[in-house]
């Protein structure tokens, strides 16, 4: 079966975990999950199901939407809870009008470093193994994108926290962000609380626990509704599946929707999803064909 399933991760289990879980429900059918949450974060995990795992990049490329709690005052080595606190400096001096204005400085593009307890590869290694191994990795910066940084619960003055929705792009790391706003008010701060409440169109409201009775597969029809795509009929449909370019012009209708950094049209027929890439004069050249079933 090709579908993905919408996993709401709790607080303490590992994104691979979520996967397992899956992977059980299909009978050990090939999963993979479009985007890893920490461990101490919960919230909305897309998990990929059978030849639907190829289309982990494009998924990975939707918006993403976290809620986030920031603690001000502190600095730890994980930039959350969980970690060992390396910087204490307190949030008296930091002001509510402050903090507001601090906030501004953070919409649009910006260069973010990877904490150095995540996933990202050095040399071909997991920074977190090389970290909790005693060594430094040297994470190079990189540009992400927050859409939207809205403040749900005004600092507190009284606690130093402050409630945060932010709207991000992919790779995007919230401890980091909370690292370098804590830096840039001069008082430190890290990660309370974190959940992930989107991917695109997909919300954690509607997401499954990890019990099998809870398990739902999810179209990829309901994917497809993301992107903007075009619908194609079954002359389209044939060439298209066996690899050749088709008009764009042929379209039976174009739909708007989350449009992809790199260039890329989805494709939808009555048997199939893929992605294109549109090659001039009008044609769209075949990239990835996932059928439905």
């Amino acid at each position: 079966m090709n579908c993905l399933v919408l996993v709401n991760k709790p607080v303490g289990v590992r994104s691979t975990q979520c996967v397992g879980a899956v992977r059980k429900y299909f009978d050990g059918a090939k999963a993979g999950h479009a985007g890893t949450l920490d461990s101490t974060a919960s919230g909305l995990l897309v998990v990929l199901v059978g030849h639907a795992t190829r289309l982990c990049e494009y998924v990975m490329n939707l918006p993403k939407v976290y809620r986030a709690v920031i603690q001000f005052g502190s600095e730890t080595d994980t930039c959350d809870y969980s970690g060992e606190v390396i910087s204490s400096v307190g949030w008296e001096n930091l002001s509510v009008e402050m903090v507001a204005d601090f906030l501004k400085c953070f919409s649009g593009w910006r260069m973010q470093t990877p904490p150095a307890i995540s996933a990202v590869k050095v040399n071909g290694q997991a920074s977190y193994k090389l970290a909790r191994s005693g060594q430094v990795p040297e994470l190079k910066t990189r540009p992400v994108f927050f859409r939207r940084i809205t403040q749900i619960t005004p600092y507190s003055p009284e606690t130093g926290r402050l409630e945060l929705e932010i709207s991000c792009s992919r790779g995007t790391y919230i401890r980091s962000l909370a690292q370098d706003i804590g830096r840039l008010t001069g008082c430190g701060a890290h990660i309370a609380w974190l959940e992930r409440i989107s991917v695109g169109n997909f919300r954690v409201k509607d997401a499954s626990g990890l019990d099998s009775e809870d398990i739902k597969p999810i179209s990829l029809t309901e994917l497809a509704h993301n992107f903007t795509r075009i619908d194609v009929g079954p002359a389209d449909e044939r060439s298209f599946t066996n690899g050749m370019s088709i008009l764009l012009s042929h379209a039976l209708k174009i739909h708007r929707g989350v449009s992809l950094m790199n260039g890329d049209l989805c494709v939808e027929g009555e048997e199939f999803i893929g992605f294109g890439r549109y090659a001039g004069y009008d044609y769209v050249r075949p990239e990835v064909i996932v059928p439905k079933c």
